[in-house]
């Protein structure tokens, strides 16, 4: 009896050393599952992973692979945390545009809420990005990029229309020279409406033919910009598509 129980344990140990294969009888993994008939399969073909509406917290081990069925998506274990497989095209932090409207698959939408809204995963990876109490607004704005004047992170300039200042004109005074004391000629001696709101008498010139104003004496002419005229809005708007901005913090 007793030879019998040995050759049992030597069979088993010979068992769990052997590579194990399914669909197939040459296999080349220590576990090989092949479809017998690929080009026609009968049955539901590939590996069913095992599903779950939560991620669990313990008994994990690297490498463990599973379906979130609230995201649709595979997560895998690194040995401390669970990861979406899009972390491999996607960091955090990363930004994009779209037609979506909501948070999905672990970009959240940036539209100035609350940073204490989000999960609490999603929250420590904002705070390590710098954002503080609230998500960024990008409704109305542009990005631009970061400089010795411009931080990470930060907002500035505004949407709203712009109307130039006349202390915002270039400093410039518009005045004739000075030429002294003279005159204009103005034509055939008569009284005539110079038509800039004024009439002047003529006195006859030397020849009879041109008639001069009276000289004012040595002075100059000053024009203002704008004068009297209401002030503006300037758009200073590009042509634009209009979009959601979403930021990648995971779930």
């Amino acid at each position: 009896m007793k030879y019998f129980f040995y050759s049992i344990l030597i069979f088993s140990s010979l068992l769990t050393q052997a590579q194990v294969g399914i669909g197939t009888t040459d296999p080349q993994a220590t576990l090989d599952i092949r479809e017998p008939n690929p080009s026609s399969p009968t049955v539901a073909a590939g590996i069913a992973i095992p599903q779950v509406n939560t991620l669990p917290t313990s008994g994990n081990r690297a490498g463990q692979l599973i379906y979130l069925t609230v995201t649709n998506l595979y997560y895998y274990y690194n040995g401390s945390s669970w990861y979406s497989l899009q972390n491999q095209i996607y960091t955090f932090g990363d930004v994009k545009y779209g037609y979506a409207a909501t948070d999905h698959f672990g970009w959240v939408l940036l539209n100035g809420r609350l940073k204490s809204t989000l999960t609490a995963s999603q929250q420590t990876t904002a705070t390590s990005l710098g954002i503080g109490t609230n998500l960024p607004d990008i409704q109305d704005k542009s990005i631009i990029g970061v400089s010795a004047t411009k931080a990470l992170n930060t907002v500035g300039g505004s949407s709203s229309p712009v109307t130039i200042a006349q202390n915002q004109l270039p400093n410039v005074t518009l005045t004739t020279s000075s030429d002294g004391a003279h005159i204009h000629k103005a034509g055939k001696a008569t009284n005539y409406l110079l038509g800039i709101g004024f009439s002047q008498n003529l006195s006859p010139s030397a020849t009879g033919d041109d008639e001069d104003t009276s000289s004012a004496g040595t002075h100059n002419h000053t024009a203002y910009l704008n004068g009297n005229v209401t002030q503006q809005s300037l758009s200073i708007q590009n042509s634009y598509l209009a979009l959601n901005g979403f930021i990648y913090l995971g779930l």
